[in-house]
């Protein structure tokens, strides 16, 4: 009986709350995706062919393709790439009549020119861009700091 009741102490002096104070900060990209938001010029500011040119011929751009799901369509598919924009970078002007979808930017800002709008536009991390068949547009990075975007577009395949 002795050793029973040893054993059952040693067993619950094992069973011990440990109260870790973990605490997390949430991730950029995390914060970016819960917080997402389309962007667009003020209604007061667009204008049919407001701008025909962007910053210039591509430099500082890394595209990577993440996923390509194929549509019900069978020539046609959902690519996923992840742009990666170092500060000074440009996204040359181009347009979105073949291959249309949105943009995430996921950390960093990004000023865009757009064919539509007066002014150039700020986007930040959260900041959705649609990307339908009227739109023309580029892209620079204005900071010190890289910027990532996650683009969707349907492709053919």
């Amino acid at each position: 009986m002795r050793t029973l009741l040893l054993g059952a102490a040693a067993l619950l002096s094992a069973c011990v709350s440990v109260n870790a104070n973990v605490t997390t900060t949430p991730d950029a990209a995390l914060i970016a995706v819960q917080n997402a938001r389309v962007r667009e010029c003020p209604a007061a500011r667009q204008q049919a062919n407001a701008q025909s040119e962007g910053f210039g011929a591509q430099i500082g751009v890394l595209g990577e393709d993440v996923a390509l799901t194929p549509l019900a369509d069978p020539t046609r598919a959902v690519r996923l790439r992840r742009l990666t924009i170092q500060p000074g970078g440009v996204i040359a002007w181009h347009d979105h009549s073949a291959v249309q979808g949105m943009a995430l930017i996921v950390s960093g800002e990004l000023v865009e020119r757009h064919n539509t709008c007066l002014d150039a536009l700020t986007y930040r991390a959260g900041d959705i861009a649609r990307e339908d068949v009227s739109t023309a547009h580029s892209w620079r990075n204005e900071t010190d700091e890289i910027a990532v975007v996650l683009v969707a577009h349907v492709v053919a395949r």
